[in-house]
């Protein structure tokens, strides 16, 4: 990744994309990478998820995908029984969507808008969703996981103690580094209002 798309990625305004006009930076470009290293090690995991949820990086996803992968496979070791090498391509793609989509998937019958018009032309409650979103439950995530690898709802049931160890190893990961982002932005503040 390109030390400029890192770097507005966490937002910094030392950098500047355009031609020099004069003046300083606000930070140097050491300091820069610093402060965002240090932001960084708190959860890579938690970043990248955050790259796919908010700005849809595709490298994010990529990374977040491999990532994803050995913790799944590292979850499969001890799983007893055959599965498939696609199960832990679609462990992982499930995982990840329900990470990056945590309010639920976009309705695809109302575009995510809550209403929906009939032949009509009356417009009523979309009857699928709610206000947009398609909820996460057993059955969405099975038909999410199927898309990739189409097996029997029963046997998807042995899978799904996998998934939720996946998402929850990812929604902690994210979390921890919403809490890195918010802290770093509270010292800043903090900062800004000693030196005014």
């Amino acid at each position: 990744m390109k030390i400029e798309k890192l770097l507005g990625k966490f937002g910094m305004k030392g950098i500047t994309y355009g031609p020099r006009t004069g003046g300083k930076a606000l930070l140097s470009l050491d300091e820069q990478l610093a402060v965002v290293g240090i932001s960084w090690k708190e959860s890579p995991v938690g970043f990248h998820i955050l790259f796919v949820e908010c700005l849809s990086d595709r490298d994010s996803a990529r990374e977040l995908y491999q990532l994803t992968w050995l913790e799944a496979a590292k979850a499969m070791q001890k799983w007893r029984g055959v599965y498939p090498p696609k199960a832990i391509e679609a462990l992982c793609l499930t995982a990840m969507a329900e990470a990056t989509q945590q309010l639920g998937q976009l309705c695809p019958e109302c575009n995510g808008a809550g209403r929906v018009t009939n032949k009509h032309r009356v417009t009523r409650k979309c009857p699928c969703c709610k206000e947009g979103r398609i909820e996460w439950t057993t059955e969405t995530r099975f038909a999410l996981f199927c898309q990739k690898l189409p097996i029997t709802y029963s046997r998807f049931k042995r899978y799904s103690t996998v998934l939720e160890k996946l998402v929850e190893w990812l929604v902690g990961q994210r979390t921890a580094a919403v809490l890195a982002l918010q802290g770093r932005v509270e010292r800043e503040e903090a900062e800004v209002l000693e030196v005014a």
